[in-house]
């Protein structure tokens, strides 16, 4: 499947994993197939996402709050480049609080621009 440090498109990525290839929780038959962060919105990714706000975004931040099963992340290192980190499992998800606004503090991020704070924990070494 993915090498973890290998540089993938989002056309692979699509090819294998289904989805769209533009947003960051592509989606195939309404489950979460990866996440496809860039650090600009998640500095500490792939620990932890800051998940945006708006009526499509917030919907499936939420629903990844809620996923079960190990996801495939990838990092965006240049244009159409895509490195794939390995595969994670939420662990954690704040909404609000003061540790949710700790892992927003220094992101560059507004309190306001975030929906969720997501945890992750690598599960395949």
């Amino acid at each position: 499947m993915f090498k973890p440090g290998t540089l993938y498109s989002r056309k692979d990525i699509h090819d294998q994993l289904g989805g769209s290839k533009v947003s960051c929780l592509p989606m195939k038959d309404g489950a979460i197939v990866a996440a496809c962060l860039l650090k600009s919105f998640s500095p500490e990714a792939p620990q932890v996402m800051l998940c945006g706000v708006g009526s499509r975004t917030t919907p499936v931040s939420e629903q990844l709050t809620r996923h079960l099963t190990p996801l495939p992340i990838f990092i965006k290192q240049a244009a159409n480049q895509w490195e794939y980190a390995g595969m994670f499992e939420v662990v954690e998800s704040l909404h609000d609080g003061a540790r949710f606004e700790r892992f927003i503090a220094g992101s560059g991020r507004k309190k306001s621009d975030v929906s969720f704070v997501v945890r992750f924990k690598r599960v395949d070494g």
